[in-house]
């Protein structure tokens, strides 16, 4: 008999874990993100501290989870069109998605965005779809091939995540932001795409043991 006990507990996790971060963010919207308290959060969710504690530690946990969540969502959903439409196109699309995301309260979403600060806490699943499209491109030969899909997958979504940050601190319309975002993917696809002068990886130019 098919055990359905852990898919059951896993959607309701994730239902909890939806509910807490749309109830924080919109605290933070009414109350802003210094005025929001996390006991203010765990009851507006209906569960009790130690359940919120469990699924975001902090409040900067919860803000990473709101903007950095857009960011690699955006990423994600362009994945359904990288093989379609090819690597470039579905992820610029996806920069002009997300600029027009963010432009809605920026002022909120930049002081997320320095509580959340530069490092992820994880490293990208090899199941990433940006990986998975990022290896379709070196199997076709559109990419260099001796650099690791992964590396090149977390220097696009920096990439993305520094061009969103610098746009709301110079407060960019919603259409300059996508420009910069789009310039700063194209730059790393560019870089990614050359084949002379290439740069060797750490450890791996000539003498270098």
């Amino acid at each position: 008999m098919l055990d359905l006990s852990e898919g059951l507990r896993a959607t309701k996790k994730r239902r909890t874990f939806e509910d807490i971060l749309a109830n924080g963010v919109a605290l933070f919207r009414e109350q802003g993100f210094r005025g929001t308290r996390t006991e203010q959060i765990a009851k507006a969710s209906s569960v009790s501290a130690a359940t919120l504690f469990n699924y975001f530690p902090t409040k900067a946990a919860l803000a990473e989870a709101w903007v950095r969540g857009e960011s690699d969502r955006a990423v994600e959903r362009s994945a359904s069109e990288f093989e379609a439409r090819g690597l470039r196109p579905a992820l610029r699309a996806a920069c002009r998605a997300l600029a027009g995301q963010v432009a809605d309260a920026p002022a909120l979403r930049l002081e997320a965005w320095r509580a959340t600060g530069r490092a992820r806490e994880q490293a990208l699943s090899a199941s990433h779809p940006l990986i998975a499209g990022i290896l379709r491109e070196q199997s076709q030969e559109r990419i260099r091939q001796d650099l690791p899909a992964t590396l090149l997958a977390e220097l696009i979504l920096d990439a993305i995540e520094s061009g969103v940050v610098e746009g709301l601190r110079l407060e960019h319309s919603a259409e300059n932001l996508a420009r910069g975002l789009q310039a700063r993917v194209d730059l790393i696809l560019d870089g990614a795409r050359k084949r002379n002068e290439r740069v060797g990886l750490p450890g791996t130019a000539r003498g270098v043991g």
